[in-house]
Formats: C-alpha cells, structure tokens, sequence
C-alpha cells in the first residue's frame, strides 16, 4: 500500500505515511454479499410409517396398527390419536388420556400438569373365549403400584419416567405372574409384553386354575395401541 499524497510505500497497519503525515484512508468497503436461502425449520414431528398387523387383524374392523413413537432428547412422542395411560407423578392419579399434539408432553385430566416421560410400556392382553377367562379383572401393577385393569383383547401403552421398573400382571391385591425388571434409557425407551391366561381343567396332571404366561415381545406385536 503506498500513500495516496507522496507515494511512499506505507506498512500494514500504519495509520500515517511515515515520509509527509499524510492520514491512511480506510479502504473502500466492497459489495455486499448477497444474503443467501432461509434455513428450512427443523419439523417438531417425523411422522414414521406403522407397521401392519396380520391378515386376521386387517380384516377385524376395529384393529388398529402398531404406531411406533419418535424421540425428542430424552422424551418420547407417541403418535397424535393415540391411546395413554400413566399415573400423574403430581397427584398420584391414573389417568388414561388421547394423545392430540405432537409434543413430548402428558396432561394429567385431574390436576392439569403436564410433564414428559423416558419410555413406554406396551401390554397386550390376548384374546380367550372362555367365560371365566374372559371376566377376570387382571391389573398391571408396576413398581408394587396398581396401574389399571387390562380387559379381554385388549392392550395398553402406559407411559413411564426413565429408570429401572418391575412389570407384571395378575390379580388386585392376589396372585401376580413373573415379574421383570426393565431400564429405560434415551436408547431403549420402547417396552413390550404380552400375557395369556391359561385355561387348566381341575384334575388336569400338573396341576389346575389360571396360570399366566407373561412374556416380551416386539413392539410391532402389540395391536389396537
């Protein structure tokens, strides 16, 4: 860079020509560039396409296919229309609600707080044609508390912090099946069981009554959640 007064070469960062004084000019700012695309918004929700239920499930008119839920952080979003459980960490009430947003958060109807959860649970009780089997009122009970009768045919999603739970099923108060132990964490967040209650005639050899087989299963084996 040489002064614009008597030439004389001038050095980086000089403010003046050390030969006249005279002041260095700033130089001339160029174009400016031009601004480039918005950013496109992150969407809140990644619809996941459900998984298809079998040939007998698709001709049932009430099935409902297995919709798998996203991930927000450490939360999780079940599909908005789908069915809930959970009990209020607040008032301690049970609360079966419809999901109607795609947020991670829970609405307790009795006292109106909100809060996320780590995981789910999923609990299929399958299906019996016998009277009796059909009329028991068999609960899921976790962590030693009571969370809600599951019918005949029927499954549950019910909604759980992150930590260390115990699962099983049986009756209120009475006779519990095998127990276990799941971790939900940011990775393994989604849980899934299936129980039958056995039917053994009173004299049968090893023994007679209503044991339950109470196993894991896929998640995508759990309909009408």
């Amino acid at each position: 860079m040489n002064c614009t007064n008597c030439g004389n070469p001038i050095g980086e960062g000089f403010k003046f020509c050390m030969k006249c004084g005279t002041p260095v000019s700033a130089p001339a700012p160029g174009p400016a560039a031009a601004p480039g695309p918005e950013p496109s918004a992150a969407p809140a929700y990644i619809p996941v396409a459900p998984a298809t239920g079998t040939p007998q499930q698709m001709e049932d008119p009430n099935f409902v296919p297995y919709g798998p839920p996203t991930m927000a952080g450490s939360n999780i979003i079940i599909p908005a229309g789908r069915s809930f459980r959970l009990r209020c960490p607040d008032c301690g009430c049970l609360v079966n609600g419809v999901k109607m947003d795609p947020t991670p958060g829970y609405t307790c109807t009795n006292c109106s707080k909100t809060y996320a959860y780590g995981g789910q649970l999923l609990i299929y009780r399958m299906g019996s044609f016998h009277p009796m089997i059909m009329g028991l009122p068999y609960h899921v009970v976790i962590d030693g508390m009571d969370y809600g009768e599951l019918r005949n045919h029927s499954s549950v999603r019910i909604m759980l912090s992150s930590g260390s739970h115990t699962v099983t099923v049986g009756y209120l108060g009475g006779k519990h099946s095998n127990q276990y132990q799941i971790d939900i964490t940011p990775e393994y967040y989604n849980f899934a069981f299936k129980f039958n209650i056995v039917y053994r005639p009173f004299g049968r050899p090893g023994g007679s009554g209503f044991p339950t087989e109470f196993l894991q299963c896929a998640p995508e084996e759990i309909p009408y959640i």
